[in-house]
């Protein structure tokens, strides 16, 4: 039978009581946050909707935070302070009552999904979860694979470099989780291309593992920004060839504005990206097309996919779900209804491959 492996999970102590979710990932949090979750942001009185875009801040980076109290809520909301009143945005789903996602909450999830294996993607939007992921990994180590965190902006520090072989030597991890809306805390300075990472990447080959990256650094004006983000890949892919690359959330186009029309398009500086040898292409589209009133549904969902086989091949693409927030979407077992029911064209095999099998090369089970 073939495995089912989710390319995107989370796991996280309870939030607000976690010495790992520091002042620096609150902040990030923020910024992560600050054009609003799904539901937009409300105040928590009535439930109304703010059309205020007060999370935005002046500027792009953390010199340019508003100073508005932001914190950690429950039930999957992040707080802050508006001219006397306190509003909310959504970051996990509701049912997040204490802001955590366990790995026995994960894996009953999994169990009841159906779904073989999991990534554990290591934001720090979530906390430093250095300990917390590779006590997961020990215990649960046919069940999940978890990716390793380091400071962004200062990734190739000595310091960095030696947590990096630390959680890949000492602690079982087999990849690297890189944000690039990391480098918000030295206000956008510098970014990947950097000779001052290089320590980093020479790390990284050393130690054989894939990079899974994220495009977030949401400066504006995004869309474009985006674009300038796949450029940066593009040169970082050219300069380190050999490195295995996942792009994660894969397709932001498809989220950043409903109303351009580039949003259904496959863009070159994409297209250019996973053309690349070792490069694969992550997909959480049910979480992309939440305009929809059921995202699995959306009728360009399968056009796109079939666009996408046509451009890449299946072997380039990884089904992934964004647990626990995907939840504020559709449910878990929903979240890869589209390659399972929805895309006729697909064969038996090509879904095996896209819901696990392209992700199981990356990741082979342990003997």
């Amino acid at each position: 039978m073939a495995t089912i492996f989710d390319a995107h999970h989370h796991i996280l102590p309870p939030m607000g009581d976690s010495s790992s979710f520091d002042e620096e990932c609150l902040k990030e949090n923020l910024y992560h946050m600050r054009f609003g979750g799904p539901g937009g942001i409300r105040r928590v009185r009535d439930n109304a909707l703010l059309d205020v875009p007060v999370l935005e801040g002046s500027g792009d980076g953390i010199s340019y935070l508003p100073d508005v109290n932001y914190r950690v809520g429950e039930a999957g909301r992040m707080i802050f302070t508006y001219q006397g009143e306190d509003y909310y945005t959504l970051f996990l789903q509701p049912g997040a009552t204490d802001m955590s996602s366990t790995v026995e909450t994960v894996i009953s999830h999994m169990d009841y999904a159906g779904v073989d294996r999991a990534i554990i993607q290591h934001d720090r939007v979530y906390g430093r979860l250095d300990d917390y992921v590779g006590q997961a990994i020990s215990n649960y180590p046919d069940r999940v694979v978890g990716l390793a965190q380091v400071d962004e902006w200062k990734g190739g520090d000595p310091g960095q470099v030696e947590r990096l072989r630390r959680q890949v030597n000492g602690l079982g991890f087999s990849g690297l989780y890189f944000a690039t809306g990391g480098f918000m805390h030295n206000d956008f300075a510098f970014g990947i291309n950097e000779p001052i990472l290089e320590p980093l990447w020479e790390t990284v080959a050393d130690l054989g593992i894939p990079i899974h990256w994220y495009a977030t650094k949401n400066r504006r004006p995004r869309f474009e920004n985006y674009i300038e983000e796949l450029r940066d890949l593009n040169r970082w892919a050219n300069a380190h060839p050999y490195i295995p690359s996942v792009l994660t959330h894969g397709l932001e186009n498809l989220r950043i504005d409903w109303t351009d029309p580039r949003r259904f398009d496959l863009l070159p500086e994409l297209v250019e990206l996973i053309s690349r040898e070792h490069w694969h292409l992550e997909l959480m589209i049910h979480k992309m097309l939440h305009d929809h009133e059921f995202s699995p549904y959306h009728p360009e969902g399968p056009k796109l996919v079939s666009r996408l086989m046509d451009t890449f091949g299946v072997e380039k693409l990884l089904w992934g779900s964004d647990m626990p927030s995907c939840e504020m979407m559709t449910t878990y077992r929903h979240s890869r209804l589209l390659f399972e029911s929805q895309c006729e064209f697909l064969t038996q095999d090509e879904r095996s491959a896209i819901l696990g099998g392209n992700l199981e090369r990356l990741y082979p089970p342990s003997a």
